[in-house]
């Protein structure tokens, strides 16, 4: 297949997706169905196809085929957090409540950005009388409701590796509406995903200006910097974080070390990996990792 037949058939193939999806939206589930396994002969790993299958198979009532189906999409697809919500779905369906638990929470845990699952965790764990997980779930899905759908729903799809969906789409809602802390922050860490640090840079450091009390983003923005070789910018981010938020000190500190690496004050850093290593074992194995990663993509 040349270069020509294989665009043909990739926009093909995505219209299809669409399609199916459609479908499912229209509450139409056994032509869904059908157009998911039609699209899974051809392309038996296809992402989409398989969920949508899965759920397809829920709302008919097929709720055992669906969870066969999920362990395919999982075998295939072991990170996308849409699989293990659709298999909490099915658990609910099931009236199994610590399976469905299970499943949920490995769903956030890949993709915070799921207000559907957030809301069921809520719920269920009011039912499983686990108040202080029932707070902590209606804090995020407040948090997320405060937050415009398509910053949410872009963030999801970055979470879940669709940055080709999610920068247009986050992009488009700037153009539209102008500055907004988690939309400019979202296109920031797609362009860290991407490496494009300059962009990343420029946006964390308006979000700062936005929100200077912002740590995800400070945070974020110090490792950029190290990635650009301005350690001695990145320090001055990262001792205002060591002083703001000292629970997490240590896993500035590491980030701190690397960045004397990059200034060729390595003595200093040697030092504070010692440190490091004199605090918990994880902790210590996350730091060092972080200045591994970044010595590397020097």
């Amino acid at each position: 297949m040349d270069s020509t037949d294989a665009l043909t058939a990739s926009a093909a193939t995505a219209a299809e997706t669409a399609q199916i999806r459609g479908l499912l939206r229209q509450k139409k589930f056994a032509e869904a169905l059908a157009g998911g396994e039609s699209l899974l002969a051809r392309a038996p790993e296809h992402r989409e196809a398989l969920l949508f299958v899965a759920i397809a198979q829920r709302y008919l009532g097929r709720v055992p085929e669906a969870l066969k189906t999920l362990a395919d999409l999982e075998r295939h697809h072991p990170r996308f957090s849409r699989l293990h919500e659709e298999r909490g779905h099915c658990y609910v369906v099931m009236r199994q409540a610590p399976q469905a638990i299970e499943a949920l929470t490995a769903a956030v845990s890949t993709n915070n950005a799921l207000p559907a699952s957030w809301g069921m965790l809520e719920g269920l764990y009011r039912l499983t009388g686990q108040v202080q997980n029932a707070r902590m779930a209606a804090h995020q899905v407040a948090t997320l409701r405060g937050i415009p759908p398509e910053v949410v729903t872009a963030t999801g799809l970055f979470l879940d590796g669709d940055l080709d969906v999610a920068e247009p789409m986050v992009r488009a809602y700037l153009l539209k509406h102008g500055d907004h802390i988690e939309a400019m922050r979202l296109l920031a860490r797609i362009g860290i995903a991407r490496k494009v640090f300059d962009d990343a840079e420029l946006l964390l450091a308006a979000v700062l200006e936005l929100a200077p009390d912002y740590r995800a983003a400070r945070t974020e923005y110090a490792e950029v910097l190290i990635e650009l070789h301005r350690g001695a910018e990145a320090r001055r981010e990262l001792e205002r974080l060591m002083r703001e938020d000292p629970q997490n000190r240590l896993y500035y500190q590491g980030l701190y070390a690397t960045a004397c690496v990059g200034l060729g004050e390595h003595e200093r850093a040697i030092g504070l990996y010692r440190e490091l290593l004199r605090g918990t074992a994880a902790d210590a194995e996350v730091s060092l990792l972080r200045a591994r990663q970044c010595a590397e993509a020097r």
